[in-house]
């Protein structure tokens, strides 16, 4: 189990000695549009909901929270999507400053390493402060999918943002816009890792994701047919992808806790 600072969403069920699929969704959407992809993955998943609680909402010191909550898994394959992807990155450099092992290979979607052509975001932040409420979230979840979702999925995706705050939401994107993670990224080299772009994601482009692939020595770089939200629009590429960072994480004797 998770420590109880962040809290665990089940996301599926998998090999409990293997390393743990561990989802960082993006701010104002639930771990569970990551379930499905988690699923067909073949891995144990589980999805920290990061936003919710007392705080503090930067990027460090939810990166730092993460990162401890993963000592308590046999070892992860960190799942970023949108703001979950800089925490995702932190947490990792963190585990790299350590010379644990902690974090056993990066999935990195729907983001990049600043906010640098982030053509929305002062409108998005401009909405939580003025507009927080229904209207405005149904609009957010309009812009996060180029699928919409269906069934419980939607319901969920629209209710969340009750679960947080106005706040906490924008104390997260104001760290995120004072952080560039492009410099640091050479750190993370070797480390088995994909980038995952959507081709109609109106938040980010291909420039964003190369920059994050370009920067990690030896990380892949997949266009998906979706838009803001790929794990959830195509859960079935996602989770293969997904699987073939554990099963080359699984390849590499320097990943294993024993000779680390």
């Amino acid at each position: 189990m998770l420590t109880q600072a962040l809290r665990q969403v089940p996301l599926s069920d998998g090999p409990t000695d293997a390393p743990c699929l561990v989802f960082l969704p993006g701010a104002m959407c639930p771990p569970e549009v990551c379930a499905e992809a988690a699923q067909a993955s073949g891995l144990r998943g589980l999805g920290l909901a990061w936003l919710e609680g007392p705080g503090p909402h930067d990027l460090p010191s939810i990166a730092e929270r993460v990162w401890r909550a993963l000592a308590e898994l046999p070892g992860a394959i960190l799942v970023g999507h949108s703001m979950g992807t800089p925490i995702a990155i932190l947490a990792a450099l963190r585990d790299r400053a350590e010379g644990s092992s902690r974090v056993r290979g990066l999935v990195l979607s729907n983001s990049g390493a600043s906010t640098r052509g982030h053509g929305d975001i002062e409108q998005v932040v401009q909405r939580i402060q003025n507009e927080w409420g229904p209207v405005f979230w149904d609009s957010f979840v309009a812009r996060c999918f180029h699928r919409p979702p269906a069934g419980a999925l939607a319901e969920a995706v629209t209710h969340y943002p009750q679960r947080v705050t106005p706040e906490a939401t924008i104390e997260v994107i104001r760290s995120q816009q004072a952080t560039d993670l492009g410099p640091r990224l050479a750190a993370l080299g070797g480390l088995p890792t994909t980038v995952v772009y959507g081709r109609h994601d109106p938040a980010r482009t291909l420039a964003h994701a190369r920059e994050m692939s370009d920067g990690i020595a030896g990380a892949r770089l997949e266009a998906l047919d979706t838009g803001h939200t790929s794990c959830a629009e195509a859960p079935a590429e996602f989770g293969r992808l997904i699987r073939e960072v554990a099963d080359r994480a699984a390849a590499d004797p320097l990943l294993s806790p024993d000779t680390r």
